[in-house]
């Protein structure tokens, strides 16, 4: 089998740097620390795009490190280790330079107001900080997520406490209710993402955050394989997907992304998304297709630490008509299908006579097994 190894969008994190035009006005431009206009990472392969720009007046938070603490100590900063990579100083690290500081972009560029000052913090520098050494060749660290309201800073607790960022987001969805008669809203799902700028120096400009999607994208397609005259259409009346869908993920930065515990998922919530419901429904005739029904993609966790994924019993359920009759379909994930972060999937509602079938495939029509190139059906 042909292995592909599509990679989540937490392991794509990067830093990407540039000089950028700046808004917000400032006496002495090269002083200031700014955020460029950020990006977002799109996956060519499977086009994993949800935002492909990041969304104008959106505000991320910045957690920023520089200066850590002396060793033993959790009050006496240590300014000869400014200079050091992230690597040598994390231990000792805490945000010094931004605390859950919101920063909104724009469209044009990013502006920020630090402690209330009306405008951005300063690099450090020798005048206001006559303590720091060679402040120059100081490596400054930056994670960002998006949207901000829709995290929690987990560790460090408060501006002052050490510790590397770990970051948990949670769906906008209740833990509790019943799965049947709770309806879930879709557009209520926010395009969680974050980003991570390692060892930047005052000297490289401004700080330029590259996005990564952290949520998994699944659209719905409807494909009448049968050939025939008119009593081979079929007509879809409603389309839903029910379950216990996964509710939290935590990002540990404080572990490699490669080492169990970097990222980890907890908790459920129950409810029904409904893709199309339309009592006349959607007539797709013999041997044609309808690429998206319902015209929306969802955007749900999926926990690939335990082998859920979406979640707990969720299934996808069809009505419809085929030849004049009633009918209704329920197909469970395959355990072959193993959706990614950042990846964008189509579920395909296939209908092959009397047959419904359920194919998983990433996009540009890539059908998708653990691993390999392979079509995987449920009947």
């Amino acid at each position: 089998m042909k292995q592909r190894y599509i990679l989540p969008a937490l392991l794509l994190l990067c830093a990407a740097c540039q000089q950028e035009e700046w808004a917000q006005p400032e006496a002495d431009s090269s002083d200031a620390i700014r955020f460029a206009a950020p990006t977002i990472t799109v996956e060519e392969l499977t086009r994993s795009t949800f935002h492909d720009a990041f969304p104008t007046g959106g505000t991320f938070g910045v957690l920023g490190y520089c200066v850590p603490y002396q060793r033993g100590s959790d009050t006496e900063m240590d300014w000869a280790s400014g200079s050091a990579n992230w690597g040598n100083k994390s231990g000792n690290a805490f945000p010094d330079v931004f605390f859950n500081q919101a920063v909104t972009y724009n469209g044009s560029a990013c502006t920020y107001d630090y402690n209330n000052s009306g405008g951005p913090r300063k690099w450090y520098n020798t005048t206001q900080n006559q303590e720091a050494i060679s402040p120059d060749n100081y490596r400054y660290t930056f994670f960002a997520y998006y949207p901000m309201d829709d995290f929690t800073v987990e560790s460090p607790t408060n501006a002052t406490t050490r510790g590397v960022p770990k970051l948990t987001f949670t769906m906008p969805f209740a833990e509790t209710g019943d799965v049947a008669t709770t309806t879930l809203d879709d557009k209520e799902t926010p395009d969680a993402m974050v980003s991570v700028v390692y060892n930047h120096l005052r000297t490289t400009g401004n700080v330029r955050f590259n996005f990564s999607h952290i949520m998994t994208g699944l659209g719905f397609a409807v494909n009448n394989y049968n050939y025939g005259g008119d009593d081979e259409t079929v007509t879809v009346k409603r389309v839903t997907l029910s379950g216990n869908f996964t509710r939290s993920i935590t990002i540990d930065f404080s572990k490699n992304t490669n080492e169990d515990g970097f990222y980890t998922y907890s908790g459920t919530y129950p409810g029904t998304y409904v893709i199309y419901n339309n009592e006349e429904g959607f007539a797709i005739a013999p041997n044609s297709s309808v690429p998206l029904i319902g015209d929306k993609h969802l955007l749900l966790l999926s926990n690939a630490t335990d082998g859920t994924y979406f979640g707990e019993n969720v299934k996808v359920h069809v009505e419809y008509t085929y030849r004049g009759e009633a009918k209704n379909a329920s197909a469970e994930r395959p355990t072959q299908f193993q959706p990614r972060a950042g990846v964008r999937y189509t579920a395909q509602l296939n209908f092959v006579g009397e047959t419904f079938a359920l194919n998983f495939i990433a996009a540009e029509d890539e059908f998708w097994e653990d691993g390999g190139d392979s079509d995987v059906s449920i009947q």
